[in-house]
């Protein structure tokens, strides 16, 4: 049941009608070893199975690309993610409850605003790095380095995976919000032509429609706002 002032939803509140859950593994690329996140599944707990595994094969109300898991975490201490070879990213998804942050709770107060019960995120770069500077030196480092492209979903070698987790094309509107950093701009690229012919929400900072604004900034007043707009979006599309 769609919930009339979204805005008014606190934490607490939020994490009474929905689950967190991430997909954590590491990788080796260019000798060195980087902890990611595939994907996270924002779910109402009345919907969520008993296996959390099985949150994949569900089709969620919602997709939502963002930049890049953050500082995102297991909520469990002593979880190890698993390492992931030649086999893929998408070969053994291990779905764990995950902590949810304040960008999570937008996407929540989107969700029950809609009535909504379930919504699946994936980012630019799985990489999880909280400090923006250290993501960007990263990312430039594995553009030279073989397989590094892989750090995204949105790369070509990952199509399979991707496909199997978007569900049918142009059947879920797709909520994008990666903020604003030019060093980000051949990564957005290249995820917005994989998402050429579905239905984009988003509020663009740029005139070429490239770069659109976080679901989370700093002021109470601007995320409030944020949410408006994008709600006036949805409605305009149903």
């Amino acid at each position: 049941m769609p919930i009339c002032d979204p805005t008014a939803l606190r934490a607490a509140e939020l994490k009474q009608l929905f689950g967190v859950y991430g997909d954590f593994y590491q990788v080796v690329w260019g000798g060195q070893n980087h902890g990611c996140r595939s994907v996270l599944e924002l779910i109402a707990h009345a919907r969520t199975p008993s296996e959390p595994n099985d949150i994949s094969a569900l089709q969620p109300d919602l997709l939502v690309v963002m930049m890049n898991p953050g500082s995102s975490k297991p909520l469990a201490a002593g979880f190890v993610p698993r390492l992931v070879g030649s086999e893929g990213v998408g070969a053994h998804p291990v779905r764990v409850i995950t902590r949810p942050d304040n960008t999570q709770y937008q996407i929540m107060r989107v969700m029950a605003a809609q009535g909504w019960q379930h919504a699946r995120v994936f980012n630019l770069s799985d990489l999880r790095e909280p400090k923006s500077k250290q993501l960007m030196q990263t990312l430039a480092k594995l553009a030279s380095v073989p397989g590094g492209e892989s750090h995204s979903l949105f790369c070509p070698a990952r199509r399979e995976e991707r496909e199997r987790l978007m569900g049918p094309r142009a059947a879920t509107p797709v909520l994008i919000g990666w903020g604003r950093d030019l060093q980000l701009r051949a990564l957005a690229i290249q995820c917005l032509q994989v998402l050429q012919g579905w239905p984009i929400i988003g509020l663009a900072t740029d005139e070429e429609g490239i770069f659109y604004a976080h679901p989370s900034p700093m002021m109470q007043r601007h995320k409030d706002q944020w949410l408006t707009a994008i709600l006036g979006q949805l409605s305009a599309i149903q």
